[in-house]
């Protein structure tokens, strides 16, 4: 089963697979996406906001929650944001780059 991924940001869409995450699913679809650390949730460059579907993620495991808290502080817990190397897709999402660095 496949979804729809929209980059509402940058006027794209690219597909992914039931299970796959949301970084892989972008570079499959030829659409450029920062991560640093190569997708091993080392670092919070291959960010996402989630700006619609985020019940149609996985749930963010504790690693994504560590790491998220040692770059960008705990209050980024607490919204839309994810890490795309962590993130699964279970159904039709929007996204945007958020800006926070």
């Amino acid at each position: 089963m496949t979804h729809k991924i929209e980059i509402i940001d940058r006027d794209a869409e690219v597909e992914a697979e039931e299970g796959q995450t949301v970084l892989n699913a972008l570079l499959e679809g030829g659409v450029e996406w920062m991560h640093a650390c190569g997708g091993f949730c080392n670092c919070t460059t291959c960010r996402i906001k989630v700006e619609e579907g985020m019940n149609n993620l996985s749930d963010m495991r504790e690693d994504e929650k560590n790491t998220i808290r040692r770059f960008k502080g705990e209050e980024k817990l607490e919204g839309p944001f994810r890490l795309s190397c962590q993130t699964t897709v279970h159904g039709d999402i929007k996204i945007s780059e958020p800006e926070w660095y």
